[in-house]
């Protein structure tokens, strides 16, 4: 009596847990797919103040974007330091961008070009991002 006791429960835990389990599904409005990208970015920082600064930076950075389906919702990682989070329209087109004076494209040559530019006021910093997708 107490071993089917015993089993009677751990099959009923069995099968209460087993219909409570989620399976992943790549369409589901949450998946994420990550791609590996080569980014070849250049960093400038300028200030014009009565000092005067500039700085450039150029470096090669293989770094992933992380496409948030079907929100269209990318981010983009193309430094260990600096990522940004943007849309994607149908044709490719990049929006959302935190300034006015950025821009930037998938082309369909699996090849990404943003750039981005933030300051006023006589300084500022922008990244020039070309990246190609280098696989999943």
């Amino acid at each position: 009596m107490k071993f089917n006791i015993i089993s009677l429960i751990t099959l009923i835990t069995i099968i209460s847990s087993g219909c409570s389990k989620e399976t992943i599904n790549q369409s589901s409005s949450n998946s994420i797919i990550v791609e590996n990208w080569l980014f070849d970015v250049h960093r400038y920082e300028v200030n014009t103040d009565s000092i005067g600064y500039y700085y450039h930076d150029s470096i090669t950075y293989q770094g992933t974007i992380k496409y948030a389906k079907p929100s269209n919702e990318i981010e983009i990682f193309y430094t260990n330091d600096n990522s940004i989070k943007l849309t994607v329209d149908s044709s490719g087109v990049l929006s959302n961008f935190p300034t006015n004076y950025c821009s930037g494209q998938f082309f369909p040559n699996d090849s990404i070009y943003v750039y981005l530019k933030w300051g006023g006021l006589g300084g500022g910093t922008t990244h020039v991002i070309n990246g190609l997708k280098v696989g999943k």
